[in-house]
């Protein structure tokens, strides 16, 4: 944002409220999160989630409420999965058969003889202009990856079935320079798997 930082907004809503912070706001707050919905963009946070990077602190609250600390530990077994294909561009909807709108996708490989679930992610976006870092943590409950295949992990804004709600005001969807995601994935009971996917220079809300 240009004229007030994200800080001073946040702090402005939480002291005086939303009529005085943000007269010109409209006041309806969809999320509950204590910051009105036209206000959400300017403090990049999701209007449709009340803890935007999922630290479980309310966005209003939360000190920098698109960067959550990695909660994720590295113990448990071996992991008997693996990430076999990782994407935020160049995305393709294959039962449509067209390309898809950039996104965050997995395709995770299963080697056991039984379904894995109880997946969690966590994973950076860093802008490689002014090195400006946001951090997600994410449960994906009802994710599971079936006996000796595979499955896929959609983190969008489409709101399809088995699809992952991500922010839409990240700098992912906001600057066009070129980007770092970092990506790491666990199983419950196994060691977390990670990977590092580049980005290129360009807008991420339209299929490439």
């Amino acid at each position: 944002m240009t004229l007030l930082s994200k800080t001073s907004l946040l702090a402005m809503i939480a002291a005086f409220g939303i009529a005085t912070a943000a007269p010109v706001l409209a006041a309806q707050d969809t999320d509950g999160d204590g910051v009105p919905d036209s206000a959400e963009p300017l403090i990049q946070t999701d209007p449709l989630n009340a803890d935007t990077d999922g630290d479980g602190i309310n966005d209003l609250k939360d000190k920098n409420p698109v960067f959550a600390a990695n909660p994720i530990k590295a113990d448990g077994a071996a992991a008997p999965f693996t990430i076999k294909e990782a994407l935020v561009e160049n995305n393709y909807d294959y039962a449509a058969r067209k390309n898809a709108t950039d996104h965050l996708e997995l395709q995770v490989a299963n080697s056991t003889a039984k379904a894995l679930t109880g997946f969690s992610i966590y994973y950076t976006i860093k802008d490689n202009d002014t090195g400006t870092t946001e951090g997600y943590y994410k449960k994906l409950d009802g994710f599971s990856v079936p006996a000796g295949g595979d499955a896929r992990i959609h983190l969008d804004e489409s709101g399809l079935p088995g699809h992952y709600r991500a922010n839409p005001n990240s700098i992912y969807k906001t600057s066009m320079a070129a980007k770092q995601f970092t990506v790491e994935l666990k199983a419950d009971g196994f060691q977390p798997v990670s990977v590092d996917i580049a980005k290129d220079k360009g807008g991420a809300e339209k299929a490439d």
